[in-house]
């Protein structure tokens, strides 16, 4: 299983067995040729994690005081919030994590809140097969399914919730546009962990542009990467930004040509026919595999829609608490959809792909205004506390384009939409799409998209574990 993965951590990787529990883990070091851990082992306990974790200096401060050093790897940290809280520990930990604990002949695993890091689980409470992707967990042979958000399965007990994080105390004396600004830059520089470099996948768009702003307050050497088709608007958006914040910046130019030849391997990678995530994979996929940086940490700007309402059909709800609703609806369904997007691209090109905006007190945050303060009264205005936030930190043309609509995809995405159109029959639709309920292959492209993913994922469980994103 461990060597389907390998591009998840090539650094290193770890066997335990004890007591009829085998524990295998990979680690990608923050550098290319840098060093890790998978594992931090004592008295019969062992901690592996996939995880990057906003409130890792607070945590770090709680439980080693003055011995507290940036060097401390994730599983350190962990390893000791076990061996001082249990699993209360989970409910502390403000991040992106799947962890996996051996204590003796017993297995803990967790999901973060939200599912912005992958696990999958087969089996029982008593045993089963765990994994990262299922390109791993289709190699044990055996039905599975996504391992929930925000839960903790303990071997012979079953599953648990994970505890809300204790509450931080807010100013009201403090803008949210000024709050969301301070909470941004905070949390972007703890994706960056003291690190002098960083890669962003750079659209243009309000969301990767605020996150590169807040990295260049962070960090001093910022590799930018955008791909498109010669005529489109991402590609002139992101120099523009670029050039504003002095980053090290590439682009590449693609054809129809580039985009079907990646096809296959971009859902490969990315474990989803879903229609309006694979047309944002595609060039997420390429631009991935561009950066030529030893640095691994990438930051990305997703969670910004979700959170500050971004997309089109949210603007037709009046209702403040609806609206709230809607929003906490969509983030808590991005484990299979955007978040695994995220995932999958940027762990294919053996990277960490990061969401500072998922931090919980911007989560929070956004969730905590209303129309008012998301959507103003303009046709341009949908994120308007998002562009707030950074309009005199980026140029003022880009703060406040209207963006086009989500489910359209990267403008040059429409090269796929229209290939399908031409070489799927109506006949072949009608037919195709019953191998699914209904409702699950809505149009030709997924059809499309639905045959690639048949070549490497054939069995129901595959199919059942893919993310259903609505038009948004």
């Amino acid at each position: 299983m461990l060597d389907r993965i390998r591009h998840r951590g090539p650094d290193a990787f770890k066997i335990v067995e004890a007591d009829g529990v085998v524990l295998g883990s990979r680690a990608l070091a923050r550098h290319l040729g840098g060093k890790t851990r998978c594992a931090a082992e004592e008295d019969g306990v062992v901690v592996t994690a996939d995880s990057y974790i906003y409130n890792k200096s607070e945590l770090l401060q709680e439980y080693f005081g003055s011995k507290a050093e940036p060097a401390i790897t994730d599983v350190e940290l962990l390893l000791e919030m076990y061996r001082s809280a249990g699993l209360d520990m989970f409910g502390l930990i403000d991040g992106a994590y799947a962890i996996a604990i051996v204590d003796g002949s017993k297995l803990v695993l967790a999901r973060d809140r939200f599912g912005i890091k992958p696990l999958y689980h087969s089996g029982s409470s008593k045993n089963g097969s765990y994994s990262s992707e299922m390109k791993s967990q289709v190699a044990a042979g055996s039905d599975f399914a996504p391992f929930p958000a925000g839960k903790i399965f303990v071997q012979g007990q079953g599953m648990k919730n994970i505890g809300d994080l204790p509450a931080r105390r807010t100013s009201d004396k403090e803008k949210p546009e000024d709050a969301l600004r301070r909470l941004a830059l905070s949390s972007t520089d703890q994706c960056v962990e003291n690190s002098d470099s960083v890669n962003i996948l750079l659209d243009g768009g309000i969301n990767s542009s605020a996150i590169a702003a807040a990295a260049s307050f962070t960090t001093v050497d910022i590799d930018t990467v955008c791909v498109g088709l010669a005529e489109s608007e991402e590609l002139e958006l992101a120099r523009q930004v670029a050039a504003h914040l002095g980053t090290s910046h590439m682009e590449r130019v693609f054809e129809q040509e580039d985009v079907l030849q990646t096809l296959d391997e971009a859902i490969y990678a990315v474990e989803s026919f879903d229609f309006p995530q694979v047309r944002n994979c595609i060039p997420d996929y390429m631009a991935a595999h561009l950066f030529l940086h030893p640095n691994r940490t990438t930051l990305v700007g997703e969670g910004g829609d979700e959170i500050f309402a971004g997309y089109d059909y949210l603007n037709t709800i009046k209702s403040d608490s609806k609206l709230r609703n809607e929003r906490a609806r969509i983030l808590a369904s991005g484990s299979s959809t955007s978040y695994q997007r995220v995932d999958r691209v940027n762990a294919s090109a053996c990277l960490d792909g990061r969401m500072p905006f998922m931090q919980a007190s911007i989560v929070d945050l956004g969730l905590g205004l209303g129309r008012r303060d998301l959507i103003g009264a303009g046709p341009n205005q949908n994120k308007l506390v998002l562009r707030k936030a950074f309009e005199k930190l980026l140029p003022k043309d880009l703060v406040w384009r209207r963006e086009p609509k989500h489910s359209d995809g990267v403008s040059s995405m429409g090269v796929l939409r229209n290939y399908a159109e031409e070489v799927i029959s109506d006949k072949e639709f009608e037919k195709e799409r019953k191998v699914l309920p209904k409702g699950r292959i809505r149009t030709k492209e997924e059809l499309m998209y639905f045959r690639s993913f048949q070549k490497f994922f054939h069995s129901k469980s595959c199919y059942d574990a893919v993310g259903l994103t609505e038009s948004l």
